[in-house]
């Protein structure tokens, strides 16, 4: 009876001895471009308290980091097992993987036709989304126009009237909002106003269409506002094809 009492007594002490740091951490979601912080919130054995030594961060199954912290720029986004090894005085180690995404930010565009001066200026979005698969859902636009009425836009569709002629520098910011993180993508484009007077301002010179693209499938046809169009309209169009082309095209009258 003593013998087997005294096994009962000491397995137990034997485990609660040796059970070692567990491994643990927090991160905030990224974008392509940003920084991946993890915060490592690993803790020591509570038996022994021995402090922990060593961290090991891996990315599907490559160590990228060895520091507390591991700091990390990915070059590509998508998903990621991140494992976190750590290892105490004592060398027991413990280990935990956790799945996360780095977010592709969308590509910024815009289109915008050529006018005189005195004449509004037509702005069309034609950003991607960061999954590449248009249209842009939960997204925000802001267009940066300077020395024209107005100044700036929040539609992806607009116009603008710029007060000079020659070259009028436009900034279109995007951001795509995934759950609460926002990625952003910005694009600058010199837009061209033409003066009325010297040289004078030139007749609108229509685009023949490009045959092409005829084997490619459309999937989305608007004016230059932005509305919805049929493929055969006479306004001025934008056609969207499924392998992402974007073509600006004039009906010749």
């Amino acid at each position: 009876m003593k013998k087997i009492l005294l096994i009962l007594f000491l397995t137990p002490c034997l485990l609660w001895s040796q059970s070692g740091p567990t491994a643990s951490f927090i991160f905030n979601p990224v974008c392509l471009g940003s920084i991946f912080t993890p915060s490592d919130f690993s803790t020591p054995d509570p038996n022994t308290n021995s402090s922990i030594a060593s961290w090991d961060w891996q990315y599907n199954g490559n160590t990228y980091s060895t520091q507390q912290n591991g700091d990390y720029i990915f070059s590509q986004c998508g998903t990621y097992d991140i494992t976190l090894t750590v290892t105490d005085v004592d060398g027991i180690s413990d280990d935990t993987t956790i799945n996360i995404e780095i977010y592709c930010p969308p590509v910024a565009d815009f289109f915008f036709d050529i006018v005189c001066i005195g004449d509004p200026t037509n702005f069309v979005d034609v950003s991607s989304p960061g999954d590449g698969t248009p249209p842009l859902n939960n997204g925000s636009w802001f267009y940066i126009f300077g020395d024209a009425n107005p100044p700036n836009a929040v539609n992806p569709n607009c116009t603008a009237t710029f007060n000079y002629a020659g070259i009028n520098p436009v900034t279109f910011i995007v951001s795509e909002d995934y759950n609460g993180q926002v990625c952003v993508d910005t694009i600058a484009k010199d837009v061209q106003v033409d003066s009325a007077v010297s040289p004078p301002c030139p007749p609108p010179v229509g685009i023949e269409n490009n045959t092409n693209n005829l084997n490619l499938k459309i999937i989305g046809t608007f004016d230059i506002l932005g509305k919805k169009k049929k493929v055969n309209s006479k306004d001025l169009n934008i056609i969207r094809y499924e392998n992402g082309l974007v073509e600006k095209k004039y009906i010749i009258k």
